[in-house]
């Protein structure tokens, strides 16, 4: 390999962390405006127009030119991470995480098998690095797959390989640039079906200290990328305000008024301390006849437009006029929209708006995902949006399709996928979800919707327990939302891991949609064959049957079998010999389904807790065209609970206050029971029984009103039961009671104390206006400090980085006195709190210890992460009572990376709860003999 390339491996890793530490300082070269969007939040700058850039014409065919060799690599090509958004490789707190949306089991339906796979291009043959970065395209005879830094073309009926060269072979110029001898990397390949040709791009240098930098862009002169010749371009892309900025991590996007591109831009040369994203629209129409490539870019500045991808449409043409939407998403739980539409007769007019944050669930940052048979971790790349932002429109209805990865339920590694309606309207998140079936990893996702609206998510699979794999998951159109349930299937399951000290995978995938049947799916990325370094890349191709043949329908109704009511969110699941599709009731019960003609069983699912046994309608004939009725009917049950209790001790032996004392007999009890399910409970009766010593059962059973879904019902005769006046004050007293029915039976446990409740008292309340109040502040740095600059009551708070934001690896804490709570129960902490922590990987805890603070108990009362205003917290912290040492910290834990404001807390309280007992049993009397004076 070059020197010049040798020496930007070895180098490239250490500049981007040296960029990064000062990233958010503002960009140099005479931009304070830069470095004001830097502090204050997304600035846009532009539109700016480049010089004109004439192509190189190469008339030929590709398999004319040398089919070189790969240069011998010397490391990874590195990736520059954007500001606070460096890897995580683990978290002990990740295990604790849980996903909201989360989708934990396999669906009901099965993923179509390949139609075809073969080997694409591998690292021992093709590759100069790590990762491949692999990314393809389909058109109509060729599928054209791309790696760093290498290109290869196949015949897509056959698996073929026709063409495999270096990007250096294939750019045949321009003359003198370094897109025609140093390409370097980050390769997108697009099928553009509105014109029937191709785009290639990766960017290039020749001196990676100095620049100038280079978008490499190729484009072919007709349909068949092997011999219909080529347009090459080579595109400065750090022009303007940008000079000496490397265009890292580039994507591409078919648009029908334009190509349309997005770049983080790092600054390389001195300072080093800049960072943007530009976003450009290049002439499409000119490019396609080999004239100059014009451009109109903006620059974006501050938070919101990191690793921006530009929508790539596939199918239905958007409405005239429509511009194209990039997408970027923010942690914890934003999903960023910007819309940029170019005027190519008037560039000034060009505009670049946004962002329109969308609320998504919260997510945290994958961690670093491990492989069976290597000590690697793989970096998951979770912040980053994963190629493509895909455009497509199905009845009608715009939507952008979009994934990335996540630390899902227990920190797995899950792919999280949206759907965005209506883009240029007014934009709404249609569904998410989270996919992370089973403890394996799933990360480098890539979604597409065909014609019909199916979906398909392809991904890497791997764990401690299973070599990388290749699989695939999906929806077909209208099933339930927010799931994907159509189970994976696998593309090649890999014999290899990989090792030696190469933690880079991806940086993305490719799933695409044949142009020819808009149909048919392919999906591309990498795996090992054997344990090393030589990765290997796969492309296959699946379709859904149903996709573009004729259907029909079947509706109807799920009800509950006794009343008739309809049922609302049932999961309804029709199945034949070759399709298996899932879908859920709306408001009213109804639901629809649109299906290839066939036999099908028609199943509504149990709907728990009222509905336990599925319901089946057998052999629904279904004919084209024709709408078929299958309505369902669930068999309810009652499901019963327990409710309020009340007591009724006003009896002879006991005092009518309402609470149960030691010595007190015959108290009656009557208890509520709230029937849970969707059927009346009728002919109930309890029968109760002690669990405790010195609680006995006077009367034991009891009888109760039928009990209708949803309704509360109390014993229409009381229980009865006496308290020994050998129990302490305070016990607890513990019942069960079994309740039967007509319709069945149920075991509750509950329980009461043995003392009358008093009004909550304080051990300390701490408004934090009054100084440190002996509570001590220590850890590594010692930064916590009562401040002015937000507080819940006027005008101080506790918080861990006054007037700054936490830095990386600090573990420090706030904490009390010592408290002796001994003979104290029922001891509660609350208080406001104000937190921006790192989701799943930043956290606040408050602690405890019982020995005054020499050691702290390592699960604490309270975890904090994510992002909340101020917000009341109240803590059971019963594990306090009758302690007598008891202490309290406030400690902040963080990572290597991100960091954020941190926690401010204010007005807290620790309480308990003290009792009495005043009954003084009826039996207890005095005995007074005469006094007998002796002599």
């Amino acid at each position: 390999m070059r020197s010049i390339r040798s020496f930007k491996l070895w180098i490239g890793l250490a500049l981007a962390l040296a960029s990064l530490l000062l990233a958010l300082a503002g960009l140099a070269n005479g931009s304070s405006q830069a470095a004001a969007a830097e502090a204050d939040g997304p600035t846009i700058l532009g539109p700016y127009v480049s010089e004109p850039v004439y192509p190189h014409v190469f008339n030929g065919d590709l398999r004319d030119l040398p089919q070189l060799e790969r240069e011998e690599p010397l490391g990874p090509i590195p990736l520059r991470y954007t500001p606070g958004n460096a890897p995580k490789w683990s978290s002990l707190e990740l295990a604790g995480w849980t996903d909201p949306i989360a989708q934990l089991t396999q669906g009901p339906g099965q993923m179509p098998d390949p139609i075809i796979d073969f080997a694409g291009l591998n690292f021992a043959a093709n590759g100069s690095g790590w990762p491949p970065d692999t990314n393809g395209d389909v058109g109509p005879n060729h599928y054209v797959q791309t790696v760093n830094t290498s290109i290869g073309i196949y015949n897509k009926s056959t698996g073929a390989q026709l063409v495999a060269m270096t990007f250096d072979a294939f750019f045949t110029g321009p003359g003198g640039t370094p897109c025609d001898t140093s390409n370097d990397g980050d390769p997108v390949v697009l099928y553009d079906p509105l014109a029937d040709r191709w785009i290639v791009t990766d960017f290039a240098w020749f001196n990676f200290n100095t620049g100038p930098f280079y978008e490499c862009i190729a484009v072919s002169q007709g349909p068949n990328p092997v011999t219909d010749g080529w347009y090459f371009y080579a595109f400065r892309a750090d022009t303007d305000t940008l000079p000496g900025y490397l265009n890292d991590y580039p994507k591409l996007g078919v648009w029908p008024d334009a190509w349309y591109m997005s770049a983080n831009m790092f600054q390389i040369v001195a300072p080093g301390t800049g960072f943007a994203v530009r976003a450009w629209a290049l002439d499409r129409a000119s490019m396609l006849a080999g004239g100059p490539a014009n451009d109109v870019h903006f620059d974006c500045l501050g938070a919101g437009c990191d690793s921006l991808l530009p929508s790539n449409l596939r199918g239905d043409l958007p409405p005239a006029g429509s511009p194209n939407y990039f997408a970027a998403v923010e942690q914890p739980d934003t999903l960023n929209l910007w819309e940029f539409h170019v005027d190519w007769g008037t560039p000034a007019n060009s505009t670049f708006t946004g962002p329109t944050p969308l609320t998504i669930a919260n997510f945290a940052q994958a961690q670093g995902v491990p492989q069976f048979g290597s000590g690697e971790l793989l970096d998951s790349l979770s912040p980053r949006l994963m190629m493509q932002n895909q455009y497509r429109t199905v009845n009608g209805v715009e939507s952008l399709w979009l994934n990335h990865t996540v630390a899902s339920t227990g920190g797995i590694g899950g792919v999280r996928w949206y759907e965005v309606q209506d883009p240029g309207g007014a934009p709404a998140l249609a569904q998410q979800g989270t996919y992370q079936p089973d403890e394996h990893h799933r990360w480098m996702g890539s979604i597409a919707a065909d014609q019909d609206g199916n979906v398909a998510v392809g991904y890497s699979v791997s764990s401690s327990t299973m070599r990388p794999a290749i699989r695939y998951a999906g929806r077909q159109y209208g099933e339930a939302p927010g799931l994907l349930p159509q189970a994976e299937a696998v593309l090649i399951q890999g014999t290899g891991s990989q090792s030696g000290g190469f933690s880079r995978w991806g940086d993305y995938s490719a799933m695409t949609v044949d142009p020819v049947d808009d149909c048919t799916f392919w999906y591309t990325t990498e795996y090992y064959i054997t344990t090393g370094n030589n990765w290997q890349t796969r492309i296959g191709a699946f379709r859904f049957p149903s996709c573009g043949q004729p259907k029909g329908w079947i509706e109807g109704t799920v009800r509950n079998s006794v009343t008739l009511e309809p049922i609302e969110g049932a999961i309804v699941v029709a199945e034949s010999v070759s399709q298996t599709l899932s879908v859920q009731t709306d408001s009213s019960g109804y639901y629809t389904m649109t299906l290839l003609p066939n036999t099908f069983d028609v199943l509504a699912t149990p709907l728990l807790p009222g509905y336990p046994v599925s319901s089946t309608v057998s052999v629904v004939t279904l004919a084209v065209g024709n709408t078929e009725t299958a309505d369902l009917f669930l068999d309810p049950v009652p499901y019963l609970v327990e409710d309020a209790v009340q007591l009724d001790d006003s009896g002879p032996n006991g005092n009518g206050n309402g609470y149960a004392e030691p010595g007190e007999q015959g108290i009656l009890l009557w208890e509520g029971l709230l029937n849970a399910g969707a059927l009346t409970a009728t002919n109930v009766t309890a029968n109760l029984v002690s669990l405790s010593s010195g609680l006995t059962i006077d009367t034991a059973s009891a009888g109760y009103p039928d009990i209708a879904a949803s309704e509360v019902m109390t014993n229409t005769t009381a229980f009865a039961f006496s308290v020994d006046e050998t129990v302490i004050c305070g016990d607890d007293l513990d019942f069960q009671k079994t309740v039967t029915s007509d319709e069945g039976s149920w075991t509750i446990d509950f329980t009461l104390n043995a003392s009358i409740p008093l009004p909550t008292a304080e051990i300390f309340n701490n408004d934090v206006e009054g100084g440190a109040a002996g509570w001590t502040t220590g850890g590594t740095p010692n930064t916590w400090a009562i401040t002015t600059e937000d507080w819940h009551s006027p005008t101080h708070s506790w918080t861990d980085s006054p007037g700054a934001d936490y830095g990386n690896n600090v573990n420090n804490y706030v904490r009390t006195p010592a408290y002796n709570l001994a003979g104290q129960r029922g001891v509660r902490l609350s208080g406001w709190y104000k937190w921006e922590l790192e989701p799943g990987y930043d956290f606040a805890y408050i602690e405890y210890s019982l020995n005054g603070g020499t050691t702290w108990n390592s699960t604490p009362l309270q975890v904090f992460n994510g992002i909340e205003d101020w917000t009341y917290v109240e803590v059971d912290a019963s594990v306090l009572d009758n302690q007598s040492n008891v202490a309290l910290r406030w400690r902040l834990d963080t990572d290597g990376s991100v960091i954020f404001d941190g926690i401010h807390i204010d007005d807290l309280v620790l309480t308990y709860e003290p009792y009495e007992c005043t009954y003084v049993p009826q039996d207890m009397f005095f005995v007074y003999l005469p006094y007998i004076e002796r002599e």
